[in-house]
């Protein structure tokens, strides 16, 4: 069925022919072989997020000299821990234009960091989704931004008041969780975002609007539709919930009229049983007639997805000659430390990918064979270094009831970290993470008319206490999809900064210790280090004003990272004359419990927290909701079991012991003096608890 499905994608690519560029389009597909230099123009450096730069006024041999220009702080509005900053500069039109976690647009004066306008969300704070934006398009006088509730808007560029406001995913029900994350393109007057929310039952898809308007041009679902190419891969009517997020935003080549888009994981995301077959066009990088949005050709990089190995970061285009021949290239680094090089023209590798055979449950309907790519993977496909009591497993080995440890895990790999193509080196430059994770099975039901997740019945996967968390900055050589050098790194790489490149011979990279780091591109050398203050999570760019180059980044922490939140932006040029910071907190490099304990005396058993809400609400058989409470000396801590299995709150100092409580069974306790208490479920001993008595 897979020789089948490539063939019909060559024959729909010879009906979809190229349409000739009028004017407009003309001017933009010159735009396309521009690399960024005066300006920082889109989110990843030209529509083919290459992040690279033809600026070398700041290189290898002088960037000890780098300091800082000026640093703006964007009215304490990233303070807030539960936001994350992970948004890129655009920088055009002799402004920065800068959003933040809570959906925040800033335009901030290039040579000062003034803040020149504002534009503050109204977003409801109770609506799903994480605090994120991870960047917005300017042009036609317009800031075009998408905030989290899937509302796509229009700024007027000089005074950042509203012209137009579009609400996209409106089929969806209201107890649907739509929501948006992503970046916005604009191209040759279209605007391209999407919805995520897919890891929840909403049925992913890619939207175009007009940017004059903001009128729906047209929209791709991920996940097919009777009739459509692709439906058949899907269970039943599993594809009316099938998932398919769009974390990221998607790469454009206006020369072949093509938009190329990244796609999340399938629904349930663990649970495969409940929808057997290939699951199109799920974990793929799916191209798209840019103007109509009809479907040119697809690559899986995961058949029936069932680990969290969603495609989360955005392709990268670039032209390479491969047996002297030139080829238009993309590359993409998933979650499962491999790369994947395509023709893009027409989805076809350009070394090669095997399908080769797979461990299976025939549970999860798990599928025979998975795509692996001639050439280095970039983190180890097999769990190692592993925490004690759990077994251990490789990439695309199946969930186990008693959880097993895997690797590359559902943050390892590349996840949306970017990735830079440099034109100079010709190589690829990936951060990546290596973590394991441990998977257990896990059933979902949902609500056949709604979609809604009613209960999770498992485990899933989940960071074990102990496990390490480190990575890696590795460069690739396109035409072998070999390692030229790859450096060890103290930090996940995979879901932070990424990687910007310059033709001074550098890359940039900033860290969730704060520290913004400068690597020699040649070799994988630290030049430069420092030190922000806050987590340094986000993109860096760079510009050039005045005769300048500067380098900016914006500095507000990362959930995920476990990193310092903040309302940074930094400016760099050399011999600024702008201090460092003190560091702040360091994340931790083994899994723990992290985060600001909940102020709370009774703990679900059987439940997540959710923190928006502020209730352990969130079905989960194999947890403590919270998970990490403070309370004051002399409070009674009781826990209570909401789930249907047996489970203990039991001190790992052996200072209290719940015994096994059945549902609705509760136990208290006194905590008489300060500290911190740990505790585990006995015959789940993977469920973890802390208490902080102050």
């Amino acid at each position: 069925m897979r020789i089948a499905t490539r063939r019909a994608a060559a024959l729909l690519l010879v009906a979809f022919l190229v349409v000739p560029l009028g004017s407009s389009s003309a001017q933009s597909a010159a735009d396309f072989r521009q690399v960024p230099s005066a300006d920082w123009p889109s989110v990843g450096g030209n529509w083919a997020n290459q992040r690279y730069s033809s600026l070398d006024q700041i290189n290898a041999s002088n960037v000890k000299r780098l300091k800082g220009a000026w640093m703006a702080r964007l009215n304490g509005s990233g303070m807030d821990t539960k936001y994350s900053q992970q948004g890129t500069p655009v920088v055009r039109d002799g402004m920065m234009f800068m959003p933040t976690g809570q959906q925040d647009i800033f335009a901030l004066d290039l040579k000062t960091g003034n803040i020149a306008w504002s534009y503050i969300s109204d977003v409801d704070p109770k609506s799903p989704g994480g605090w994120r934006n991870r960047g917005v398009a300017v042009a036609d006088g317009k800031v075009f931004t998408i905030q989290k509730d899937a509302r796509v808007l229009a700024l007027d560029e000089k005074t950042g008041k509203s012209i137009w406001e579009t609400q996209i995913g409106t089929d969806l029900g209201a107890k649907s969780p739509k929501y948006s994350s992503n970046a916005i393109i604009y191209y040759d007057g279209l605007l391209y975002t999407g919805i995520s929310g897919g890891d929840s039952g909403v049925r992913g898809r890619l939207t175009a609007l007009d940017a004059a308007t903001g009128k729906i041009a047209w929209e791709f679902f991920i996940a097919p539709a009777p009739g459509q190419f692709g439906n058949e891969t899907w269970e039943g009517d599993s594809w009316q919930f099938g998932g398919g997020a769009g974390w990221m935003h998607p790469a454009l080549d206006p020369e072949l009229n093509m938009v190329y888009l990244p796609t999340g994981n399938a629904w349930p995301d663990t649970d495969g049983g409940v929808r057997g077959g290939d699951n199109l066009f799920t974990a793929s990088i799916v191209a798209l007639d840019a103007k109509t949005g009809q479907y040119r050709w697809h690559f899986q990089e995961v058949h029936h997805e069932i680990w969290d190995y969603d495609n989360a970061n955005s392709p990268v285009l670039f032209d390479v000659s491969l047996n002297g021949v030139m080829r238009k290239a993309l590359a993409h680094t998933g979650k499962t430390g491999m790369t994947y090089l395509l023709d893009r023209t027409n989805g076809e590798p350009l070394i090669g990918i095997e399908e080769r055979p797979v461990k299976q449950d025939p549970a999860q309907k798990t599928s025979l064979t998975q795509p692996f790519p001639i050439g280095d993977a970039f983190v180890p496909q097999c769990a190692h270094d592993a925490v004690p009591g759990y077994a251990v497993g490789c990439i695309f080995d199946p969930p186990a009831q008693n959880p097993v440890l895997l690797a590359p895990g559902p943050l390892g790999g590349n996840d949306y970290s970017p990735i830079s193509f440099n034109q100079k080196t010709g190589l690829l430059y990936v951060g990546a993470s290596d973590i394991n994770y441990a998977f257990g099975l896990a059933h979902e039901k949902i609500d056949p008319l709604t979609g809604e997740k009613t209960k999770l019945d498992g485990i899933g996967f989940f960071l074990p206490n102990g496990t390490k968390r480190s990575g890696n900055i590795t460069a690739i050589d396109p035409t072998t999809n070999k390692i030229v050098w790859q450096k060890p790194n103290v930090w996940p790489k995979g879901m932070g900064s990424g990687i910007m490149s310059t033709a001074g011979g550098l890359l940039f990279s900033g860290d969730p210790d704060g520290n913004f780091v400068a690597y020699d591109a040649n070799t994988g050398d630290e030049l430069w280090r420092f030190q922000t203050g806050f987590g340094a999570d986000a993109p860096a760019i760079t510009y050039m004003l005045n005769g300048e180059q500067y380098v900016a980044i914006a500095t507000g922490g990362n959930v995920l990272a476990y990193s310092a939140p903040g309302d940074a932006v930094w400016a760099f040029k050399l011999d600024g004359n702008v201090g460092s910071l003190n560091a702040p907190k360091a994340p931790p490099t083994v899994g723990a419990i992290t985060g600001v304990p909940v102020v709370a005396d009774t703990v679900s058993i059987g439940r997540n927290w959710n923190a928006d809400l502020k209730q352990a609400n969130v079905v989960n058989e194999y947890a403590f909701g919270p998970d990490n409470i403070s309370v004051p000396v002399g409070t009674s801590v009781t826990w209570t079991n909401q789930g249907d299995v047996q489970h203990t709150a039991s001190s790992d100092s052996g200072l209290f012991d719940s015994g096994l409580l059945s549902n609705g069974d509760s136990f208290s306790y006194t905590f008489s003096s300060p500290g911190t208490y740990n505790y585990f479920c006995t015959p789940h001993a993977w469920m973890l608890g802390q208490v902080t008595v102050k």
